[in-house]
């Protein structure tokens, strides 16, 4: 690939072949994680949110290794996030990738799908601070 001499600040990153993206949402401890399963569709095989409203992709509750679990729970102490939406991809190869952080926990579409008590756990948790 030829590059002009100057162009604006991107950042570029490396394609992985994935088996699955995750949706990971952690409020304090707790911790929600659907996978996407984009890969059959050409149009969201390289990334998910390239949504095809006339195929939508499944998403299915998901299980994080324990050892996952710790290493996000790490980043939200180093981050100062006390709350957060991770987006990950499950390599072929099983390994787990870090693509990033929505501080803004855009977390319907998990809980939706995976039919998991979020904004339950949101509420009480405020009603009870």
């Amino acid at each position: 690939m030829e590059l002009d001499e100057e162009f604006f600040p991107t950042l570029f990153q490396e394609e992985i072949p994935k088996a699955y993206e995750l949706r990971v949402i952690f409020v304090h401890e707790k911790m929600w994680a659907g996978a996407i399963m984009s890969q059959s569709d050409p149009k969201t095989s390289l990334d998910w949110r390239n949504y095809n409203h006339e195929k939508p992709n499944r998403i299915v509750p998901y299980k994080l290794p324990s050892e996952v679990e710790e290493k996000i729970r790490k980043f939200a102490q180093l981050a100062d996030l006390n709350a957060g939406a991770i987006d990950m991809i499950v390599s072929k190869d099983k390994r787990y990738v870090f693509l990033e952080c929505n501080p803004n926990r855009q977390i319907s579409m998990v809980s939706e799908k995976c039919n998991y008590p979020i904004e339950k756990y949101i509420a009480d948790f405020l009603a009870n601070a």
